[in-house]
């Protein structure tokens, strides 16, 4: 196999990421609307999930000469200074104190907006657990944090997850718009980690109308083994049907809101086309997502194989844009879901003229300090040369390591955004 194309499939998943930069995209969105803010009395700014503090950067560029107020709420790793804006920084993959510290505060920015006002809310991924409050005051931190531990690990997809998350929220479901009952707008830009770019997913529909039930959530937690998992205080609230229920599209204030989407995984797809088709690479879209990983390993392979058969002049290659599913056990090692992906692909294609890259565009996967990595039909067989079993990295969830010593860990650090995950498979 080729060490040249596992690095060339590296390098084209940084430069897409190079042009995922928000900022750009939220200056033009506000330049445009420029007219319309200068007539408000002041622009309430609410910011919160992965991109947050990049986002709003942009924003204060773009308002500058207004009078502009609010809240930034990134993951701690970017929770610098911002003013004229506080800054609480939120947790992610779980919530923390500062999480519910910044929900509180959003709302009560909400509910202090009058009709001279505008509320602009910046949105991108992470934002279900960086800005969360629960829908009981009595959960603790510690309660919510393992409940959204196993949420996380049921391997249930993102709008079923999204979907729980919004019953049990405070500030998800459309709570934050209902807050601003008396501004004059609410606007909100997105970056978007959902299938198909749902508003009412992106960080859990905090500003969207919500049409799901609580017969809906508690479907779904009976369905994902996740009740006994549930803070006291609201399973006795689920089991009484007394928990506040999400704000549907009737609500009056859902006529004075805008939703926009700046940025999705089309666009990151689009990127890492045109790095492959560039090295004359033949690339068709294939759009299965949020399935387990074994299942989408398993299909890609065999649709890779047989757009091999039918085109034997030159490689050929399948893009994927989206998430796998991974059921964790209770303990496992260091890696990620796409690692995992990679993993098991490497397994499947030992032997074969067969390179995968997978990696998420917020430059984490899991617990692991990689994005994700590239494996090719040598990878089991350098892996033992190293000492490592792949099968056996593969059951203890452990691919960090075994892609590290092979040195196809793709490791870029945090890039401050997330639309969702890439997969490039190419067959020579």
């Amino acid at each position: 196999m080729s060490h040249a194309r596992r690095r060339e499939l590296s390098a084209w998943f940084t430069y897409t990421l190079a042009r995922l930069e928000v900022g750009p995209h939220v200056i033009a969105e506000l330049k445009k609307r420029r007219p319309q803010l200068l007539q408000a009395r002041s622009i309430v700014l609410i910011s919160f999930g992965k991109a947050a503090h990049q986002m709003a950067t942009a924003a204060l560029t773009a308002l500058d000469g207004l009078v502009v107020r609010g809240l930034c709420v990134p993951p701690e790793l970017f929770a610098a200074p911002l003013p004229p804006l506080e800054v609480i920084a939120g947790g992610h993959p779980l919530p923390t104190l500062g999480s519910q510290r910044a929900a509180v505060r959003a709302l009560e920015l909400c509910r202090t907006a009058d009709p001279r006002d505008v509320i602009l809310c910046l949105v991108s991924g992470g934002g279900s657990a960086i800005l969360e409050l629960p829908a009981d005051p009595n959960v603790s931190i510690d309660e919510l944090r393992t409940f959204q531990q196993a949420l996380v690990g049921c391997g249930a997809p993102i709008t079923q997850i999204n979907t729980i998350r919004k019953h049990l929220s405070a500030v998800k479901g459309g709570h934050l718009a209902a807050a601003a009952a008396h501004c004059a707008q609410i606007i909100t830009l997105m970056i978007s980690d959902v299938p198909d770019d749902q508003l009412s997913m992106i960080a859990s529909g905090p500003t969207a109308p919500e049409s799901s039930t609580l017969a809906d959530c508690r479907a779904l937690l009976i369905q994902y083994g996740l009740v006994a998992s549930l803070p006291p205080a609201l399973r006795q609230r689920l089991e009484a049907g007394n928990l506040p229920p999400p704000i549907g599209a009737a609500h009056p204030v859902f006529t004075r809101s805008e939703p926009v989407v700046l940025l999705g995984n089309k666009n990151a797809r689009h990127w890492l086309r045109m790095a492959a088709t560039a090295r004359g690479i033949h690339v068709i879209d294939d759009a299965i997502d949020d399935q387990p990983f074994v299942h989408t390993a398993d299909h890609l392979l065999a649709r890779l194989r047989q757009l091999k058969r039918n085109n034997k002049r030159g490689p050929v290659a399948l893009l994927n844009g989206g998430e796998v599913t991974v059921s964790l056990p209770a303990t496992q090692g260091l890696g990620g879901r796409n690692q995992q992906f990679a993993l098991l692909c490497a397994l499947r294609i030992d032997g074969e003229p067969i390179t995968i890259l997978s990696a998420g565009t917020d430059g984490i996967d899991g617990n692991s300090p990689a994005a994700g990595a590239v494996a090719d039909g040598d990878t089991v067989a350098r892996a033992k040369a190293c000492g490592l079993d792949a099968r056996q990295q593969l059951r203890q969830f452990d691919s960090f390591p075994l892609f590290r010593a092979l040195e196809d860990a793709i490791v870029t650090g945090p890039s401050g955004t997330n639309v969702r995950d890439l997969r490039l498979l190419i067959h020579e």
